[in-house]
Formats: C-alpha cells, structure tokens, sequence
C-alpha cells in the first residue's frame, strides 16, 4: 500500500536533541512496520539525550560535593583553633583517630546531601571522597609520628642536658662523669632501640660528646686545667677536632692570663709601687710554655719511676713509708687514688700505681710544666706554685740547691735529675716584651686598685674626724691643741699621723692661719685653683686630706678650701667636671699612636673649657658631644695677624703670621688674642687679667720661647 503525505516524523534539530511529530492518521507512519520502527528510534535517540543531560548534572553535582568535602577536610586539618595540623609534640596524640572520625561524619553528610541520577556517580563520588580522606589520613598520620619522634626526642634531649648540668656541677668528680657517659649510652639504647645499632651508636658518641664538653668547660671556667686535661686524655675521642682544638686554646689563653696575673700579684707584694724594680725582674724571668705535647709526658713519667724507684712497683722507704715505683705515699693514696678514678680502698697494685701516678703527674705536668710537675712531686705542690713564679726560695726559707732532709738531693737537683732524664725541660724560654708589657699593666692595676682601696680608707678618715676638728677650731681650740690632739689619736699609726696632721691643716690653713695664704692677699687666684685640679687629675694627691692640706699650704682661704672639697669629691665619684672621659675623647681627637705632648695640650685645654662652660651656664656641664666638638676645633691652627720680622726699606719688609690653636692658647695661659693696631694685640690671661703687647712678644711666647 502506497503511504501518501508522509513527512519526517523526527526531528533532531542542530542541537541533538529529538523532537516528535505526532499525527492523527496512523498512515502516514507507512505500513508493515516501518512506522513503528521508525517510532522506536526516535525514543532511542530521545533517551539517549535525556541521559546525557543526567550526565553533565552529576557531574555538576559531583564537583559541587567534592568541593563541600575538600574544604571540610582542609578544616579538620588546619582551622587556626582545631586544626590537628595545628596541634604539638604531645597535643598530636590521636590526631589519626580523630581525623578518621571527623572525615567520615563529613564524607556521609556529602553523601546524603548530593542527589545523582544513578547508582554509577554515587559510587564515583564516594570513591572520590576516599581518595581524598586517604591523602589526608596519610598526611596527619606522618604529622603525628614525626610529633611522637620530636616529643621523643625532646624527652631525650632534657636527659642529656640534665647530665651536662651535673657533670658541670661536678667537673672535678671523675666517677660522675663515667657514671653520666654510661647513663647517657642506656637512655640512647632504651629510647631508640627500634632505629637500629648504628643510629644508636652515633646518637650517643654525639650526645656523651656534648656530656664530655660540658665538663671540660666546666674545668676550664673553674681553672682546673689539670682535670681539663685529664678528661681530654680520656673522653677526648668523643669530640670533635675542633671542639678539642678550641678546648686547649681556651685553656691555653686562660692558663696563660692567670700565670700573667699571678706573676703581677707576686711582684706587687714583693716591690710595692717600684716599677722600676718590677721591669727589671722581669727581664730575667722565663715566658710561660702552656701545655706539652709529643711523647714528653711519657718520657716523664717513664723518667719518674727511673728516679723513685728503679721501677720496682714493690719498693718501699724506710723513713717516709713511701711505696710503690713511684714511691707515693700512704697518706696520699686514698684521695689521689679515688681522683683518678679508682675506687676506695684500691690496692697498690702496679696496674693501679701507673694509673694514679699518670693521673696526678699529669695534673702537675698542665699546672707547672715538667720542671715544676718534679718539684711538685718531690716537695709539695705549694713549692711548685713558687718555682714557676720565679721565687728564690721554697716554703722552708731555703734556696732551691739546699740539700733536703741532710744529705738527699735538693730540690732543684731533683728536678733537674728528672727533666734532664726526660729530655722534656718546661718553659726554659725567655720572657717576650709583650709578656712584660702585659704583665706590668696588671701590675698598674693591681697597684691602682690598691690605691683606691687607701684612698678611700684615709678618706673616710678625714670625714670621720672633720666635723669634731670644725667644732675644736669654732670653739677656739688653739691649732697646736688641735695638732696634739690629732697625734694622739693617730697613735703609732705612721699613715693615721699623716692623715690627722693633714685634716688639721685643711680646717685651720697653714701654721693655724685659717682664711690665710700667710703670703699676703688671703686667697688663691682662679689660675692657681686650675692648677690645683690639674693636679688632682694627675693623681698628684692619694686622699682628701693630702689635697687640702697641700691648697692650704699654698694658700687656699677657708672659703676656697670648701670649694676645694666639693672639687674633690666630684673628682672622686665621677661628676661634675670630671664626668667625662677626657683622655679617651682627646684619644678620638689625636689618635691612639699622637704625642703624647700633643694630647696633654688637648686635654688641658678640654678642661679649661668645661670650667668655662660650668661657669657660664651655672654649673650644668655640656653634652659629651659638644666637647667632642670642642675639643676637635681647638687644635684648628687660627692666623692672629703678623709681626715684622726685619726692616728692609721704607716700601717692604719682612713678616711673619702669628699663628696658634685655641689649645696652643690655653697651654700659655692665654684666654684670648685680639688685633688691636699694626703691631699691637690685646691678650687676655687665663687669670682673669690683661694687656696689650706687640706681636714679636706674642709669637715668641706662642713658640714656647719664653
């Protein structure tokens, strides 16, 4: 049968999608089954778009889900106050348990809040979650194993630095530094056991490294080089070589400042303040060597059993009862015995003789060098400290070749049997300059810091007697009376007598003549009061009392002796105008090598200037800067005007400028220079007077010629 007015019943339009024709007569779909097959494949078509467009909605949905978790999963992680990423060392605890907990509440409320179109994408999605928790899971895991490793760690650390504390405390207890290197080899095995023994092996060598060091320094700090050196001896492999060259440089300088200082003291107590005496002795002492290295202990102590014994470990001295190769005796076996690390109540046996005799020589070997270490040995370590410090004799008095005990050798013989023995003589070599240098200026110390401690004794002497003298000469006690009195107070006492004669001086002025210069005008001038602190900085004056006596001597009136006081006083503590560091600043001025001529000018006239500037401003000082300002224009060579030096004829001659600098002024006692006609200037003096003179004068006096 012929189908007519047939038309395209399916449209699939540019799109994909299909759309339907219907109609109402059913022959227009043609016959014997074309029609319908014809329907069944535009409901193909139709349904394949329908799926397709499910298809992009899940996956739509499936990105929006993802996105929801992700951001859950990045706040159970790391949200500022929760985050288990955030938490430390114990606070990590777990952190995987509650991370699986907390993704799984977030991974079902994605699920049950995501609707998809089929079973497929829900599976997808869920697959996906898992992924991602599984990254996360992986990442907190580490987190908190690496925080269970740094609490572990940490625990470890606090046990070592507890044991480095201890044997700091204990530098000179050779057992508790065993006992701590052990404690720190089972804490290591116990903690890291797991890891493997060659982790452990270098964990500890490490670590008892840190416990050996610490006690080094400690023997270092304490200046008990001999143990230093007895632990390095030992434990020495378990530092580094730096850390072991570093050590003995340390030692070395500290060894070597304490010889210095010591060596300044001895010659203080023995010379006093003559330096002279002091430079002189030390040209013909011997330089400090330090520590030896090489086989000269070996040789040493080999050469020790040699002269004590033979080396026969069973010998023993009938007078001393002294026993062994090395003949110790028995009254000082049990402490160095211990010292060196045995336990008490060791027996001499030989093994143990050669371990506390190399123990305790070596002690006196850092300490006293070879030489010293024998003298040590033989005659204590007392006489040691003497022998090293250049002392002529020994504890007894003796000379160091006096025969001991009547016909055994002397002390010096000794040592040089040993030594010589040995082949290792110690600090044989001369003192350098620098050693000297180094050394007087300890002296120079130690002699100031005496001085101060005088200083201060006197004057609070003069303060303690001061009002009771006010009173004596306000009641009309007579100056003789008052001279009487001070000698009888002062006793026998020959710096007591010096120091009341002076204070008497002070209140009632030379021969009694209080207010009085007996010389005339009753007072000293503003040039000769400059003098005076001049003076005082100079260190001319050891007290108080030595210092007024000395202004009233020249002069000084009571009013000016009251100034005087308070000038002092301000002298002794540092303020008013002697606040300042002036040599340091004129230092910065001139230079550390400038004459020292040179500095002298600047620093008087830094002086000068800071009075002035006192005066101008009532009392208040300048700023240390201004000074510094002052100071470095004062040296600024300044042209006054000329002077002629020789008439040639009536149109020329010859001159020359008159040139100086304000401290060039200042050093002549010069305030200030004005031009005031061809040849004539007007000076003003320092003392408050002025004149005119002609330049020839003027350059002259600036040249120092006259």
């Amino acid at each position: 049968m012929k189908i007519a007015g047939y038309q395209g019943s399916v449209n699939l339009g540019a799109g994909g999608g299909a759309t339907v024709k219907v109609s109402s007569d059913l022959n227009a779909y043609g016959s014997g089954g074309k029609g319908l097959a014809a329907i069944a494949g535009a409901a193909n078509k139709w349904a394949v778009a329908v799926e397709a467009q499910q298809e992009d909605e899940d996956k739509q949905s499936i990105l929006n889900a993802m996105d929801i978790f992700n951001k859950s999963r990045y706040n159970i992680m790391y949200n500022d106050e929760s985050g288990l990423m955030n938490t430390k060392l114990e606070g990590t605890a777990g952190a995987g348990a509650s991370y699986t907990e907390q993704i799984n509440k977030a991974r079902q409320d994605v699920l049950s809040n995501t609707k998809l179109h089929s079973q497929k994408n829900q599976l997808a999605l869920d697959h996906l979650m898992y992924q991602s928790a599984q990254q996360g899971f992986q990442t907190v895991d580490q987190y908190e194993q690496k925080q269970k490793e740094a609490v572990t760690d940490l625990r470890y650390d606090n046990n070592i630095q507890n044991s480095c504390e201890f044997v700091q405390k204990n530098w000179n207890n050779p057992q508790a530094l065993q006992d701590e290197i052990i404690r720190t080899q089972l804490l290591t095995s116990a903690i890291y056991g797991k890891r493997g023994a060659e982790f452990i092996e270098s964990k500890s060598r490490a670590n008892i490294g840190q416990v050996v060091a610490s006690a080094v320094g400690a023997s270092i700090t304490n200046e008990d080089y001999g143990t230093m050196r007895n632990i390095m001896d030992k434990y020495g492999s378990y530092l580094t070589a730096n850390q072991r060259a570093a050590f003995e440089k340390v030692a070395y300088d500290k060894e070597s400042s304490a010889f210095e200082r010591n060596t300044a003291k001895d010659l203080y107590a023995k010379y006093g303040d003559n330096e002279e005496a002091v430079r002189k002795e030390l040209e013909g002492m011997k330089g400090f060597s330090g520590s030896e290295s090489g086989n000269d202990f070996e040789n040493l102590l080999t050469s020790f059993g040699i002269q004590e014994s033979g080396g026969n470990y069973n010998a023993k001295n009938g007078r001393t009862g002294a026993s062994g190769k090395y003949q110790i005796l028995p009254s000082n076996w049990p402490s160095w015995s211990q010292e060196a690390g045995l336990p008490a109540g060791a027996e001499m046996t030989p093994e143990n003789q050669e371990k506390v005799a190399r123990f305790k020589l070596k002690q006196y070997y850092d300490k006293y060098g070879a030489a010293g270490a024998a003298v040590a040995w033989y005659s204590g370590e007392t006489n040691a400290q003497r022998w090293v410090s250049g002392k002529t004799t020994d504890v007894w008095g003796n000379t160091w070749d006096t025969p001991q005990h009547g016909n055994e050798p002397s002390i010096k013989e000794y040592a040089e049997s040993v030594t010589n023995r040995a082949g290792s003589v110690r600090s044989t070599r001369s003192m350098s300059q620098d050693e000297q240098d180094r050394i007087i200026k300890q002296y120079r110390t130690i002699k100031a810091d005496h001085d101060r401690i005088e200083t201060y004794k006197k004057n609070k002497l003069f303060e303690g007697i001061k009002s009771e003298l006010f009173s004596m000469f306000n009641n009309g006690t007579s100056y003789s009376d008052a001279m009487a009195w001070a000698t009888n107070q002062a006793g026998s006492d020959p710096d007591k007598y010096v120091t009341y004669r002076n204070a008497v001086t002070a209140i009632y002025g030379p021969q009694g003549r209080s207010g009085s210069s007996g010389g005339g005008n009753g007072k000293l001038d503003d040039d000769a009061i400059g003098v005076l602190e001049d003076m005082l900085q100079e260190g001319k004056f050891s007290s108080i009392d030595q210092f007024l006596a000395y202004a009233a001597n020249k002069g000084a009136s009571s009013a000016q002796r009251g100034k005087l006081e308070k000038i002092y006083n301000d002298w002794y503590s540092g303020t008013g105008e002697f606040a300042f560091d002036m040599e340091g600043l004129v230092q910065q001025v001139a230079g550390k090598n400038a004459d020292a001529l040179y500095k002298k000018k600047i620093q008087n006239y830094g002086r000068q200037w800071v009075r002035a500037y006192r005066v101008k401003n009532h009392g208040m000082n300048p700023g240390e800067t201004e000074l510094l300002e002052a100071l470095r224009n004062c040296v600024t060579t300044k042209v006054y005007g000329s002077y002629v030096t020789e008439k040639h004829s009536f149109w020329f001659d010859s001159t020359e400028d008159i040139k100086a600098s304000d401290a060039d002024l200042i050093a002549r006692g010069i305030a200030s220079v004005n031009k005031t006609g061809d040849d004539w200037y007007d000076v003003k003096w320092l003392d408050g007077t002025s004149g005119k003179i002609n330049g020839a004068y003027l350059a002259k006096l600036l040249k120092g010629d006259y």
